[in-house]
């Protein structure tokens, strides 16, 4: 068994799934659970603190 390079890899796996992903609504959950994490973190950051 041939273990692939993690870069191939991912060029693999991306050029399958892409026809199924719309990219912009990707983009647009990633951004909104970054600010979901920001949100957190102030939260506990308080917590912590206080």
């Amino acid at each position: 068994m041939i273990a692939l390079e993690p870069a191939e890899l991912k060029r693999l796996v991306m050029e399958g799934v892409d026809g199924y992903m719309d990219w912009e609504i990707l983009a647009e959950v990633m951004d909104e659970e970054e600010q979901q994490r920001t949100q957190l973190a102030t939260l506990l950051g308080r917590q912590q603190g206080g």
